[in-house]
């Protein structure tokens, strides 16, 4: 067995409310406290805009841009060979299209809304 190191002592599963060097009172943890409704649901509700607002909008434009190209030949066509598409990247088995890369973008946008959401009800409820 391992011992208790004053890490181990100092990590705990409940959190101490008070000033420091008091006791104070013991509060159990929350999985589902306010702040992770708020980012959850900010992060979901950007996710689903993403998938069914922007993307067709954002699949089209790409569309009517068409492929970069140079001297009337795309990159690939022209020698660059790693301008070729990651296709492994870009697999999914969405009926539309919506893939890994779009994932990582719109919740990362949610999760920015929602720390946002918070920092604003934290403003305001200061006072400042």
């Amino acid at each position: 067995m391992v011992p208790r190191t004053a890490f181990h002592r100092n990590v705990a599963k409940r959190v101490r409310v008070g000033r420091s060097g008091s006791r104070g009172r013991v509060q159990p943890a929350r999985a589902l406290s306010d702040a992770n409704l708020v980012v959850s649901g900010a992060t979901a509700a950007m996710l689903f805009v993403g998938r069914f607002a922007f993307l067709p909008f954002q699949r089209k434009s790409i569309e009517k841009a068409g492929r970069p190209r140079q001297n009337d030949q795309d990159y690939y066509e022209a020698g660059d060979v790693r301008s070729a598409e990651a296709f492994s990247v870009m697999k999914t088995n969405d009926p539309v299209g919506f893939n890994l890369v779009d994932v990582l973008a719109w919740g990362a946008l949610g999760h920015a809304l929602g720390y946002a959401a918070l920092a604003v009800s934290s403003f305001q409820a200061a006072g400042l």
